[in-house]
């Protein structure tokens, strides 16, 4: 955790209050594979790259792989620039519209793949796994960093519990 400790502490006002967003990335059967932290009242599109940027799959021979073939994400994600990025690094993005982009944009329009956004389920089960632990769930920590610790370990305890289980 070499990055310095943001002044705001990752903490910002919302709807909800003085909050905290986690910016997570996890495979279609859950497992979380990156996060990024920023404060409540900052726009998810915002740190959509930098959250990708921080996976690192490890594999056979050769560079890690980084990228998938899907990115599905839900409506605070919608922008062109995050579609553009997609585009260049070959990931087919699954993105809903938000409303008031409904309207026709010029251009070809991209098709919508309801079955693929259907199982944008498992970031959302990915949440309610991560949010059992009451230290994310409430934020019990003051600075970022050892938030994002915390964050880690509830990650790693996720991991943990799947695949050593004792129900066999």
């Amino acid at each position: 955790m070499g990055s310095k400790e943001p002044l705001d502490h990752a903490l910002g006002r919302s709807r909800g209050g003085l909050t905290t967003k986690i910016h997570l990335v996890c495979d279609r059967h859950g497992w979380p594979l990156a996060f990024t932290l920023s404060p409540g009242q900052e726009a998810d599109s915002r740190h959509f790259v930098a959250t990708l940027e921080n996976i690192h799959l490890p594999g056979g021979v050769g560079r890690p792989r980084k990228r998938s073939r899907y990115m599905v994400a839900d409506k605070g994600y919608d922008s062109d620039e995050l579609r553009r990025y997609c585009d260049r690094h070959g990931i087919k993005s699954v993105i809903a519209q938000r409303n008031m982009h409904l309207r026709t944009r010029p251009g070809l329009p991209r098709r919508f793949d309801k079955p693929k956004y259907r199982q944008r389920n498992a970031i959302e089960r990915c949440f309610g796994w991560l949010k059992e632990c009451r230290r994310i769930a409430i934020r019990y920590e003051k600075l970022a960093s050892s938030f994002k610790a915390m964050v880690c370990m509830a990650s790693i305890d996720r991991c943990l519990r799947a695949n050593f289980s004792y129900k066999a």
